[in-house]
């Protein structure tokens, strides 16, 4: 069995066309719910999902055994870029559960869509990694590892997908949020962050690193005040910032 972890952003769909292609069977595509989307991304997962399903593969989404809001208030913190630890609470739980369960031998084979020419982290990331210890001892492959942009934005354009400008937003906002991420964020994501950091009496993002903004309605005003990003629709963004903490196995941002 081959399980696809992903989040139906550019990269999870074009690994779904590269694994329809080559005709692997049985394939399962699976999806977390955080609880943290920004509004509107359950259009995409539904459309991923059809898509799947269209393919021959089977999809499947999990509820977090608990949601971005409860961790954060049991933990009575935001997670930083330095300790990532929301990812295997949010994603790696209730995955790792599921596979128990699906596949008690552990012989499925988890297939992930990041690929060396994401980041310069990833520069030499190897296509295999055996017995792996985010996933029960089971086998990762990363199919594309060493897939360039262009060929990537052909599987997309194969599947009928058009090229995301951003990142999966299965969480939104992210704490390892870009200043372009910020200026596209929707009012009820700012809103939703905004009443979290009350109830926290906490900041998302290090107020030292915005111009001493006091929480994400000042952070976003000052991203967009000094004007230090200028968006482009095709733009292709940075996924290195993934790399950095516990997102990276998780394929978070993918």
């Amino acid at each position: 069995m081959y399980v696809i972890f992903g989040n139906y952003g550019n990269e999870t769909v074009a690994l779904m066309q590269w694994v329809h292609e080559q005709q692997l069977s049985p394939v399962t595509v699976v999806h977390i719910e955080t609880g943290w989307a920004a509004a509107g991304w359950e259009a995409r997962v539904a459309q991923g999902q059809a898509y799947a399903e269209q393919c021959g593969f089977s999809a499947v989404s999990l509820a977090a055994k608990k949601n971005f809001m409860q961790i954060m208030k049991q933990q009575n913190n935001f997670p930083t870029t330095k300790f990532q630890w929301c990812a295997g609470f949010l994603k790696g739980l209730a995955f790792l559960d599921w596979l128990d369960k699906v596949d008690p031998a552990a012989t499925a084979t988890i297939l992930i869509a990041q690929r060396r020419a994401l980041s310069r982290a990833q520069a030499n990331m190897p296509e295999f990694v055996a017995e792996s210890g985010h996933y029960g001892d089971r086998n990762v492959w990363y199919p594309l590892f060493d897939t360039s942009h262009q060929t990537r934005d052909q599987l997309l354009e194969r599947a009928g997908f058009p090229l995301l400008p951003h990142r999966s937003l299965e969480c939104d906002p992210c704490v390892n949020n870009t200043a372009t991420d910020f200026m596209r964020l929707q009012n009820i994501d700012i809103e939703k962050t905004a009443t979290l950091e009350h109830v926290l009496e906490k900041f998302m993002f290090a107020p030292s690193s915005y111009g001493d903004s006091q929480g994400i309605q000042q952070v976003v005003a000052w991203i967009k005040k000094t004007d230090t990003v200028k968006t482009s629709g095709t733009k292709q963004f940075d996924m290195g910032q993934f790399d950095m903490g516990c997102g990276a196995p998780f394929g978070c941002g993918l």
